[in-house]
């Protein structure tokens, strides 16, 4: 049974590549060519409110990873326009990466969850372990981490993935090639006030979050706060 995927691009303009230009491309252009190909589910963008760079960030809910090697997904590429093709050659940085849900036994989403709307806030945390740690990272997140960030003020969701396939190009982006990491966690708010205390974050130190830390290669969390979203018409 195929699961289904997401498809996660972080993206800069740089300096070749106008902001007016890179916005007007991506919201007028490049999403909407996505929105009636039947592999896509959902569109929508965000702006980091963390101030680290990259800037932007957009997510896509695709039905299955299976649906991107195949028409109508893989024309997009073979039929790009002109312009299309200048920005993703002279942009600053285009990271691509698709993802398979872990299909964990994780908590279903907060009453105030609806698939219909975008939550105001979203926070990606990459993760990478050592061979040895996965059932440490699986075990921390499905017993322990989720429930505790579900009793948080302003969390609506949780969903893990994991990471089959990326790419990473532009005029800066090229130039770094570093692996991405393996498992990615999805976690969506409405306020992201109470997860970033420093007191509530010394909550999460636990004995399982310590035996955790001894097998981590990678714990990156980025934040954004929504920008758009579109709907199939």
């Amino acid at each position: 049974m195929a699961h289904p995927a997401l498809l996660l691009a972080f993206s800069d303009h740089g300096a070749t590549v106008t902001g007016d230009e890179f916005t007007d491309w991506y919201d007028n252009e490049h999403v909407p060519l996505r929105v009636d190909v039947p592999a896509f589910l959902s569109w929508t963008r965000w702006k980091a409110a963390d101030g680290a760079q990259p800037t932007w960030a957009a997510s896509y809910d695709i039905a299955s990873y299976e649906d991107t090697l195949r028409p109508p997904y893989t024309t997009l590429a073979e039929t790009r326009s002109e312009r299309e093709a200048r920005v993703l050659r002279d942009v600053g940085y285009m990271e691509r990466r698709m993802y398979e849900l872990i299909e964990s036994p994780v908590l279903p989403p907060a009453a105030a969850f609806d698939e219909n709307k975008r939550t105001r806030f979203v926070r990606f945390v990459s993760t990478d372990v050592k061979p040895s740690g996965e059932d440490v990272l699986n075990r921390w997140y499905d017993e322990e981490h989720i429930l505790m960030l579900s009793k948080l003020p302003g969390w609506v969701r949780s969903r893990r993935f994991v990471l089959r396939e990326w790419s990473r190009t532009g005029v800066e982006g090229q130039n770094d090639q570093q692996p991405v990491p393996r498992y990615l966690a999805v976690h969506e708010w409405e306020s992201v006030d109470a997860v970033l205390d420093p007191e509530v974050r010394k909550s999460f130190l636990t004995p399982l979050r310590a035996e955790l830390d001894t097998v981590l290669t990678v714990l990156h969390g980025r934040t954004f706060e929504y920008y758009r979203h579109w709907e199939r018409k």
